[in-house]
């Protein structure tokens, strides 16, 4: 038992001089490497934009989405290549297909 209680203790003391150092400073933010845009994500962006305006020119040619969807996306496209955040969700929307009702 005696040796149980001092393994504990020890534990507790351990972790108690440890968690200061691991939470470092108080109200400074970590900076964490953003990741780059993936190149095969650019690359499917811009064959969907791509579609959009082979869409847009063959088969809807009186429906300005087509038109407004391949914007969007080169609009995201340059934000990726200028180094902005890019949510993930905005990447999933902009590879759906446009939806005519």
């Amino acid at each position: 038992m005696k040796k149980l209680s001092t393994i504990l203790a020890a534990g507790t003391m351990a972790l108690a001089i440890s968690t200061p150092v691991l939470a470092g400073s108080v109200g400074i933010s970590r900076n964490y490497p953003t990741a780059q845009p993936d190149a095969t994500t650019i690359a499917e962006l811009q064959q969907a934009s791509e579609d959009a305006q082979r869409e847009a020119r063959t088969g809807n040619k009186d429906n300005p989405a087509f038109a407004q969807k391949s914007y969007q996306i080169d609009q995201l496209v340059e934000r990726m290549k200028a180094g902005q955040q890019v949510s993930p969700n905005q990447v999933d929307e902009a590879l759906l297909p446009v939806w005519v009702w």
